[in-house]
């Protein structure tokens, strides 16, 4: 990793947070305009420190410089970019705050991206005998990679006489267009499962594409997100297209590309009768769902308990539910159907040992009745 101290120097002596060159292969990195704010506010805490003295830089070190941001924020964002091999983040074992985040993996990667685009860069250098076989090893799987890669690129446009090539090609040729570039490997594979994993029509998702485009929506997994939810609720209409992007794409919660549209809102929502459109309720939702660190089918059993219990009920008996689960370490649908058994059968018992008490008439309160016969027999 030392090799690449010199170069985040460069970057902490400019003016700019981030590197233009993010944004350019933002799409093959799979980033999105959050990842980016995080990776902003690491390169800033990276230009207030001292210059060459480390290579890595604490979570409390952002957290200073950005006190917008939250601890669970920070770390759900964290652990994604990780997973993507973006940044690398060692001595876990320490406190939150005292573990360093490191990016050399995004250096890496963008030196890689970089080299494969601008051929004169890749540097063939003579066999020197004292040289290291294992430099001279990677240095030529890394060359072979490029050419794969380039013979991918090549192969992608290949016109086939039929089946699924020729939709592929169309499909493909609409996109280039679109988007003013060549298709990435990424978009390539994510078009590959529409056609055939999704079995769409070529003119259906020249439709949808349309669509996204407009919008400026153009991550290759974010237009997968939106054909898996067109699939899902049986969208196979121009009308239907239209209803669907503006009711959840157009939307204050589907800006940035998608990025609020969560499904697992969605499905509590509809399972519990809840609208869940106010940015409010989804802050709720998240609370359970990430800093109680509880799983979407807990949230589910409690959205079950309070449709079986109230009629009228929402999501504070929801909260009191999960907020009673979190005090017992209940953090499994198994372990939570128990406790409702235990309950039920609790409640049960109190309703056989209470005794009931008895009502006694107050006889002071009735009218005594007297028939008129009686009444004759008596004057006699």
């Amino acid at each position: 990793m030392n090799k690449y101290s010199a170069a985040l120097e460069i970057f902490r002596w400019g003016n700019a947070n981030v590197p233009g060159v993010i944004f350019w292969y933002a799409n093959e990195l799979d980033l999105n305009m959050e990842d980016i704010g995080i990776l902003s506010a690491i390169y800033y805490a990276f230009q207030r420190s001292k210059p060459l003295n480390q290579t890595g830089i604490n979570i409390g070190q952002v957290l200073q410089v950005c006190p917008a941001l939250t601890k669970s924020k920070l770390s759900r964002q964290i652990s994604r970019l990780e997973k993507l091999g973006i940044i690398k983040v060692e001595e876990k074992n320490k406190n939150f705050n005292d573990r360093e985040i490191f990016l050399e993996p995004i250096m890496e990667k963008l030196c890689r991206l970089v080299t494969r685009d601008h051929d004169q860069l890749i540097e063939h250098k003579p066999l020197v005998k004292n040289e290291k076989s294992s430099e001279l090893l990677s240095s030529r799987i890394e060359q072979l990679e490029l050419q794969l890669e380039e013979e991918r690129r090549k192969t992608m446009y290949v016109d086939f006489s039929h089946g699924n090539n020729k939709n592929y090609k169309k499909v493909a040729d609409f996109i280039a267009k679109k988007t003013g570039n060549l298709l990435s490997l990424k978009m390539s594979n994510e078009l590959k499962k529409w056609l055939d994993e999704m079995n769409y029509t070529p003119e259906f998702l020249l439709c949808m594409l349309e669509l996204c485009f407009e919008r400026n929506i153009d991550n290759p997994k974010s237009i997968t997100r939106i054909a898996t939810d067109l699939r899902e609720y049986s969208i196979n209409t121009v009308e239907g297209l239209n209803l669907y992007f503006k009711k959840y794409v157009d939307t204050d919660l589907s800006r940035n590309n998608l990025a609020q549209f969560d499904p697992e809102v969605m499905e509590f929502g509809n399972y519990t009768g809840i609208d869940m459109s106010a940015e409010a309720r989804r802050k709720i939702y998240y609370k359970w769902r990430y800093d109680w660190a509880f799983t979407h089918a807990l949230i589910m059993k409690a959205g079950e308990v309070m449709c079986q219990r109230t009629k009228n009920g929402g999501l504070e008996y929801i909260d009191s539910v999960l907020a009673n689960w979190k005090a017992k370490n209940i953090n499994k649908v198994e372990e939570a159907q128990k406790e409702i058994a235990e309950f039920k059968n609790k409640a049960r018992k109190n309703d056989f040992t209470v005794p009931k008490k008895q009502v006694t008439p107050n006889l002071s309160e009735y009218e005594i009745f007297i028939s008129p016969v009686a009444e004759e027999i008596k004057s006699k």
